[in-house]
């Protein structure tokens, strides 16, 4: 049954997916366990709902076993959609200010890892930057670290670029890394596909490469530089086989989580991971 698991462990892979927390938090590592990942990303409240209840001492103690004894690595929460710390409407910064705390809360109870967020939209995308890193600043985070995820550049989405992504990380004075989605990465026009080096130099050449701490392992619905927000399943999009063969084999991404988000995801779980094994070089 773990054989598969084998495979990319022994290659200092942590690959995973979005896992669903139906039926209470405490089931989600051991649902991520029987898709065979050694990692997962989960919700620590309903993530289309501002309305979140304090998870209770034996759910945690469940949880936190449950984590060790299905040996999952580095976890991953995903916080709500509905943050906006770029807005200049007060109510909403607000009740993303009040969300963000409570995620935070939640994750240091949970044990979990990494906590990763869209921060915001705004057309005024300098200044905006800089006030969502006044803000995340601000939070103590205690164990865990809170990741910037890209954008696709659909709307004024932030941060779209490897430039924005390194400016807002050179503001942060606490806890804070990056969340590389492939598939917005691709759409905003980075072709890990084709011309896979040059994009990885240009993460390279700032460092921002060291702060990426999880991978959205996503395939792209539509194509380069589409700027739309469309996740595939692994090989059946645009970035394909050939883009996620770079990505795999890149010893840059060791150890770190690869977790997948793609379509239909229980129903597909098995055959993406199946396709992101058999392209490791050491598998071939």
């Amino acid at each position: 049954m773990m054989k598969l698991r084998c495979k990319f462990e022994k290659n200092n892979k942590i690959i995973g997916g979005h896992i669903s927390i139906a039926g209470g938090i405490a089931k989600s590592p051991e649902r991520a366990n029987n898709f065979q990942f050694n990692t997962f990303q989960m919700f620590v409240k309903s993530n289309m709902q501002w309305n979140y209840r304090k998870i209770s001492e034996n759910e945690q103690i469940e949880f936190k076993e449950n984590v060790k004894k299905y040996g999952m690595k580095n976890t991953v929460a995903h916080a709500t959609y509905l943050i906006n710390l770029g807005t200049d409407n007060r109510l909403l910064l607000d009740k993303s200010i009040e969300d963000l705390k409570y995620e935070i809360e939640a994750c240091n109870e949970l044990g979990i890892n990494y906590l990763v967020l869209h921060p915001g939209s705004s057309d005024n995308r300098k200044n905006s930057m800089k006030k969502i890193m006044e803000i995340i600043n601000n939070f103590d985070t205690e164990n865990v670290k809170l990741l910037i995820e890209n954008s696709s550049g659909k709307g004024n989405t932030l941060p779209s670029t490897i430039e924005e992504m390194e400016y807002m990380i050179d503001l942060s004075d606490n806890k804070t890394g990056i969340c590389l989605d492939t598939c917005h990465f691709f759409a905003y026009g980075y072709d890990i596909k084709n011309n896979y080096d040059n994009v990885i130099s240009n993460l390279k050449s700032g460092d921002l490469i060291k702060k990426i701490d999880v991978i959205h392992l996503n395939d792209s619905m539509f194509d380069l530089n589409s700027k739309k927000d469309r996740h595939e399943n692994i090989g059946k999009g645009f970035i394909g086989l050939k883009g996620f063969y770079n990505i795999i084999n890149d010893n840059s991404f060791n150890n770190i989580p690869l977790i997948m988000e793609t379509p239909e995801a229980d129903k597909n779980y098995s055959e993406n991971l199946n396709k992101i094994v058999d392209l490791m070089v050491n598998n071939v």
